[in-house]
């Protein structure tokens, strides 16, 4: 679509200083139900600009990734699967 967002490719290299849930929710591939869980929880800050309309920092968010030890998945081959497919 010409007029959509692109998505997260990397918080450390997002240029705004805000996201949205929606935005999270697909890079950390979690509902955005989690996402309120956890600002509702207080691990995650977030600011309420309106009564449906929520951002959070960039650098909140990097914090929480660090926190939490969130690591993006990597290819490995396992030594099972190479075995199996010879």
């Amino acid at each position: 679509m010409a007029g959509s967002k692109p998505t997260i490719q990397s918080l450390e290299m997002h240029p705004r200083p805000f996201v949205t849930t929606n935005e999270l929710s697909e890079y950390w591939l979690v509902s955005r139900k989690q996402i309120y869980k956890q600002i509702q929880a207080g691990t995650l800050k977030a600011i309420r600009l309106g009564p449906r309309l929520m951002r959070i920092s960039t650098v909140d968010a990097l914090s929480f990734e660090r926190l939490a030890r969130m690591e993006p998945e990597r290819e490995t081959s396992s030594p099972t699967k190479s075995r199996a497919a010879r």
